[in-house]
């Protein structure tokens, strides 16, 4: 077996709760790719962990991270084109830093016919491993994603300094074929019916299971392994003697699977109608809304007559363009009389938005959420926990508040309430501007620039008219705004 890997830093430990869910039993978690069609299902699978352990052996030649003697051996059958696949390969980036050698996960591919193109890019993970460079492979190709055409994976090639001539032969002569068609024989035989599929220390799950669940179902094999090694059972030989006692049968759905299918559609609904309204009624350009400043407060003078809050994706090219283009210069023009404020509002079509709100919130536990935020802004291609923690560090943050901050319910639901509240003032997407109230959807060069240069000079006539001083200017927006209670959406 291939236990080479990246070196990692020191054995870290997340400094959240472990979560267990019905005793290694039953986990619910978002739906995973089809395997029997060339193209993704709406509907989503049970999402479950077997409480029977399934015997997944090992091979000589397998793909694996992790300790060469692990406590837990995690066994995943994933596709390149398959976006929950790409999900989970992060959540088990972070728990190989986490568990260091305590932990080991292999690859293996199963791969849909058709889909995506799915198993030409496994074949070009093979074909790169065999000039040992699998990993980089892998993680290249999950990076892009999407349509594996040939330009696109003799460019992944390249970028990972193999022998584009051999890689190209490989491919074109299929020497990686029989490879790949082994690891799906493997899991048919397995029973494996959806993506991606893990098995841990031969627990099956199904579909993704978020981190913290994650953490949870691996404390408790470790506690399970450490037993078996107060019994006698050699370290190296741990996984082999949970295999001897594993079940020769294909997976099966638990009998409860149904109500959770049923639970899981309820769940959905209700986030659909947080995240995707049917309909969203946009707030009238000529009306001012009372929109104040969220969790992140004010970045600027807390007594700006003109307060921008700003209702962000952090993965959104038009956020991106608008603090660059024109936001940021706007309060370096103006830094006492315009201030801004971010509120949350990752939209479904960018993966990581949500992390990205979440880990600039807990940043802002800490008082760095706006250097968190610049960060966040600058930053173009894949994001995820590894950045996040990396600019937690460059910031000099305490890792593990940050992290326990990242995964608290708590900071998810500012989130959510900042969804909620651009759903019934009607932002139907990012960036929304409300400029002392005003709504400005969108981007456009130079519009935003123009309703602030008429708020200030609104803010000086009315401050000689009516004598409310610059300082009073926005509260009085906003006790004069229409209120949520009035939104035009439920």
């Amino acid at each position: 077996m291939d236990d080479t890997t990246t070196p990692r830093p020191p054995h870290r430990r997340s400094a959240r709760p472990a979560r267990l869910v019905a005793a290694l039993t039953l986990a619910l978690a978002s739906a995973g790719c089809p395997t029997g069609g060339a193209s993704e299902s709406k509907q989503a699978p049970a999402i479950h962990i077997d409480a029977q352990r399934y015997n997944v052996p090992l091979s000589d030649d397998d793909y694996a991270k992790g300790g060469a003697a692990p406590l837990v051996t995690i066994v995943i059958f994933s596709d390149y084109a398959c976006p929950p696949c790409a999900r989970t390969w992060q959540v088990l980036d972070h728990l190989l830093e986490d568990y260091g050698d305590d932990l080991r996960v292999v690859f293996r591919s199963y791969t849909v016919p058709g889909f995506g193109r799915g198993e030409q890019a496994a074949e070009a993970a093979f074909a790169a491993g065999a000039q040992g460079k699998f990993w980089e492979m892998h993680a290249r190709l999950f990076e892009h994603g999407g349509d594996f055409d040939r330009p696109l994976l003799r460019a992944a090639a390249e970028a990972v300094g193999l022998d584009v001539p051999r890689f190209l032969d490989d491919l074109d002569t299929g020497t990686q074929t029989a490879r790949r068609v082994r690891d799906r024989r493997a899991a048919t035989a397995l029973g494996v019916n959806g993506l991606p599929a893990v098995f841990v220390n031969g627990l099956y799950l199904a579909g993704f299971v978020d981190e913290p669940t994650m953490h949870g179902i691996l404390d408790e094999e470790i506690k399970r392994a450490r037993v078996m090694l107060d019994d006698g059972v050699p370290r190296a030989e741990l996984y082999a003697t949970m295999m001897r006692n594993a079940a020769s049968k294909r997976v099966s759905e638990p009998e409860s699977a149904q109500a959770l299918r049923d639970e899981l559609a309820k769940a959905q609904a209700a986030d659909k109608a947080v995240r995707e309204p049917k309909t969203l009624i946009a707030p009238k350009g000529d009306a001012r809304y009372r929109i104040e400043p969220g969790a992140a407060g004010l970045r600027g003078n807390a007594q700006a007559p003109v307060v921008v809050v700003a209702f962000v994706d952090f993965q959104c090219p038009f956020c991106r363009r608008a603090w660059k283009e024109e936001l940021a210069g706007l309060l370096a023009r103006h830094p006492d009389d315009v201030a801004l404020s971010v509120r949350q509002l990752p939209l479904p079509i960018h993966e990581s938005a949500e992390g990205a709100a979440r880990a600039a919130l807990a940043a802002g536990k800490q008082g760095k959420f706006w250097e968190f935020h610049d960060r966040l802004l600058a930053h173009e291609g894949a994001l995820g926990r590894t950045n996040f923690v990396g600019w937690a560090r460059e910031l000099g943050l305490d890792e593990a508040a940050f992290l326990a901050a990242l995964d608290d319910p708590a900071t998810a639901r500012i989130v959510e309430q900042d969804t909620r509240l651009a759903n019934k003032v009607g932002v139907d997407g990012t960036p929304g501007f409300f400029v002392n109230g005003r709504y400005v959807g969108g981007y456009t060069p130079g519009v935003l620039s123009g309703v602030v240069d008429e708020e200030l000079a609104r803010a000086a006539e009315l401050a000689r008219s009516e004598g409310t001083p610059p300082s009073g200017r926005f509260a009085k927006d906003m006790d004069a705004a229409i209120p949520e209670s009035e939104f035009p959406n439920p």
